[in-house]
């Protein structure tokens, strides 16, 4: 009997566990909430990101820039608290620099659809995915890699930016990174009851 038990305690766990993981697509009206308020909250983490990163160049310079740029981390958590919706936003990407931008197996769904040529001309990709507490809704919206990137992101970084980076991220993989190509998305994760 114990051993029927811990069989069934096993798959029913394996299952909610798989559960947690599967995207789902949303109804239109689901898709309009979560699109009007994700891309709201991901042009306002892209401008200021972009914003912020330009004025500490120009104030300290590209090396000493690169070194307090942990402080994105911040920048982004305090614009989803300014939602007031329990909303969570990322930067996932398969070339992190921070290991807390390293993607999770429902970032790499998103990441591998702008990868693709199904992505062709999408500005974004919305999915829910079942939780504990109701569904989780999803929002990623790509960013590319502009010319201020490869300041910090490319094979011709200057000397002392790469000394930087090699003391402050020794296990950098976002180092070759060429113009124009997915830098990372920005997801926008909203509770149901920010969507119902």
């Amino acid at each position: 009997m114990k051993i029927v038990i811990l069989i069934f305690l096993a798959y029913w766990s394996t299952l909610t566990l798989a559960s947690e993981n599967i995207l789902v697509k949303l109804s239109p009206t689901e898709e309009k909430t979560l699109t009007n308020i994700g891309n709201k909250a991901a042009t306002s983490v892209s401008q200021l990101l972009m914003k912020t990163m330009v004025a500490d160049i120009k104030s300290v310079g590209v090396a000493e820039a690169a070194r307090g740029w942990s402080k994105s981390v911040n920048l982004i958590n305090n614009t989803a608290d300014s939602f007031n919706l329990g909303m969570k936003i990322r930067r996932p990407t398969y070339q992190y620099r921070n290991p807390v931008n390293k993607p999770d197996d429902l970032d790499k769904v998103a990441l591998d659809f702008f990868l693709s040529k199904e992505s062709e001309d999408s500005k974004y990709f919305a999915r829910k995915v079942a939780g504990k507490n109701g569904y989780r809704y999803l929002y990623y919206k790509p960013m590319y890699v502009t010319q201020k990137c490869l300041l910090c992101h490319s094979e011709n970084m200057a000397d002392d930016v790469k000394a930087v980076l090699d003391e402050k991220y020794p296990n950098d993989l976002s180092r070759d990174l060429k113009l124009a190509a997915l830098r990372a998305l920005i997801r926008v994760e909203l509770p149901e009851s920010a969507i119902k």
